[in-house]
């Protein structure tokens, strides 16, 4: 693939005989089509493509905020979507082909340098799900400004729901109210803090199941 830097062409997105033109990030690309191939695919190239499926399934709800989550650890011109999506594969598949699975406490949804919550508690009543954790601070890496994020994945309807935005750090608690078509489901819940600034983040923590609700 080129890259379209001058030229009396400029850059053009579409087909245009055997080459294709992209833009992505105000870059111009050019690229030929590509090579149709009769010669099955290799179980290792299944294998990857399954683990793959199975990532993307997992994040794609919540691909925006992951962009913003992974925001200080990006590198090149990978998304943080991009590199939630290498942490997931490369730490958090469990499995045989074709039957992979996201083991749940070791995927991460958020990478910082913000200090994490602690002393968790998980308490769920009428599909409100109460969520509460140590409210410390110091002038170090937990701010009282920090804002608690709250994620709850449904691994049937393969979805998430977000806590309540302008939670404090030093509230100490918050309700994340459950959607009544997950009665009955175990749900898996993460947390991490966002800074003021709206860019600097805590790494994300697995505070646990609760369920079946």
């Amino acid at each position: 693939m080129g890259t379209i830097r001058k030229g009396a062409l400029g850059g053009f997105s579409g087909k245009a005989g055997s080459i294709i033109g992209s833009s992505w990030r105000d870059i111009n690309y050019i690229k030929g089509l590509p090579k149709l191939s009769n010669k099955p695919k290799s179980t290792k190239q299944l294998e990857q493509q399954a683990k793959f499926a199975t990532a993307i399934r997992f994040l794609l709800p919540v691909k925006s905020l992951m962009n913003l989550t992974y925001g200080q650890v990006k590198t090149g011109r990978a998304t943080g979507f991009n590199m939630a999506l290498k942490q997931v594969l490369d730490e958090a598949i469990t499995g045989t082909y074709p039957d992979y699975e996201i083991d749940f406490p070791k995927a991460m949804l958020a990478k910082g340098q913000l200090g994490t919550a602690t002393d968790v508690a998980l308490l769920v009543e009428d599909l409100n799900l109460t969520v509460s954790w140590s409210p410390r601070f110091d002038k170090l890496n937990r701010f009282i400004t920090d804002e608690m994020t709250v994620l709850v994945f449904d691994p049937v309807s393969r979805d998430f729901v977000i806590g309540p935005e302008e939670v404090l750090r030093t509230a100490g608690t918050t309700v994340v109210e459950i959607p009544p078509e997950w009665a009955g489901s175990t749900v898996h819940v993460y947390m991490f803090y966002i800074g003021l600034n709206g860019k600097d983040v805590s790494n994300s923590i697995y505070a646990g199941t609760v369920g079946p609700i």
